[in-house]
């Protein structure tokens, strides 16, 4: 089962309509003398964009047991949104967006939630170059530019007397030295981290047009038993699962303890920027769950057909025949 069209033309969408956003929509301290009330963009963290986000997650939990070749599907749809989440990150970032708030927000998205985005398999890797090459090229993005965010950025769009907060477990201020200095070294060494990204990115793309022949290889002979296999996916998906955890309490916190208030056309699911990637996210879990039933019943049939096979075989053998067991 190829990548569904309709995920894969809706999530175009969605990409252009994140795009056409307006310049000024960035996030930022209310102008009004006084208030410390902070104007979210919705282009970048809205409901739709998160749920999507979230949703992509849940659809790799259940594709890692149930169909294997559809958690790419996720991982390209996410990537899609990724590239117009930045953009709209990047954009504002030129327009002296808030950044302190969105960056947080945005990193968790984009790369902790996705960091265990992997096939536990030979097969699934070679038929997944692209969507894991185009990922691994977007962590390299955001994490490269972490130096530029705690050495210059974290004072876009600050106003006297009101401060920023992120969630780490508590509410922290953005602005602290101690905290600001811990990040300034932390992110010199995730650009290191950045630049093995790319590489990685580069590496993998490369060996999907070079390395892999045909389609990467078949299924039909592994074991979906094996210890080993099973041993592997347990050990991801509860990676998986802390991660998702951990970057969904983080995200929606640091939105809480800074009281960021959203845009009336992008604080619900009604506009067409938030609804098509909360759709996008949707239709990603039916396929995931599509193909597994799919997998469940040509199994059924197949397991059907082959006791059916041996009870005609066994009851048309000769009375005499000493391979009988009747």
């Amino acid at each position: 089962m190829a990548f569904p069209k309709p995920t894969r033309y809706l999530t175009i969408v969605a990409c252009a309509l994140l795009f056409a956003g307006p310049a000024v929509a960035n996030t930022r301290f209310n102008s009004t003398e006084g208030s410390c009330e902070i104007l979210g963009d919705a282009d970048v963290y809205g409901p739709g964009i998160r749920l999507g986000y979230y949703l992509q997650w849940v659809a790799v939990l259940f594709a890692t047991w149930m169909a294997p070749d559809q958690a790419k599907t996720a991982r390209t749809a996410a990537n899609i949104i990724t590239i117009a989440v930045f953009a709209n990150t990047f954009r504002g970032a030129t327009h002296g967006s808030l950044v302190a708030a969105e960056w947080w927000i945005v990193l968790w998205l984009t790369l902790v939630l996705s960091l265990l985005n992997f096939p536990t398999d030979k097969v699934s890797f070679n038929q997944s170059t692209g969507s894991i090459g185009v990922m691994l090229l977007l962590w390299c993005m955001i994490t490269s530019a972490q130096p530029w965010l705690y050495f210059r950025g974290l004072d876009n769009g600050h106003k006297t007397g009101c401060v920023v907060k992120v969630f780490f477990f508590t509410g922290i201020n953005v602005y602290n030295h101690v905290w600001r200095t811990f990040w300034k070294i932390g992110s010199v060494i995730e650009c290191l981290v950045g630049f093995s990204f790319f590489l990685g990115g580069i590496g993998v793309i490369l060996w999907g047009f070079f390395g892999v022949k045909g389609d990467g290889g078949s299924r039909e002979n592994e074991s979906p038993g094996d210890l080993a296999s099973i041993f592997t996916k347990a050990s991801l998906t509860l990676g998986q699962l802390v991660l998702g955890a951990i970057t969904i309490t983080q995200v929606e916190m640091t939105i809480k303890v800074n009281k960021i208030n959203l845009p009336i056309r992008g604080d619900n699911l009604i506009t067409s920027g938030q609804f098509i990637p909360f759709l996008i996210g949707c239709l990603t879990i039916v396929a995931v769950f599509g193909r597994g039933l799919q997998t469940l019943t040509r199994g059924i049939i197949h397991g059907g057909s082959r006791d059916t096979g041996v009870i005609q075989m066994m009851a048309t053998r000769p009375k005499g025949d000493p391979t009988s067991t009747v």
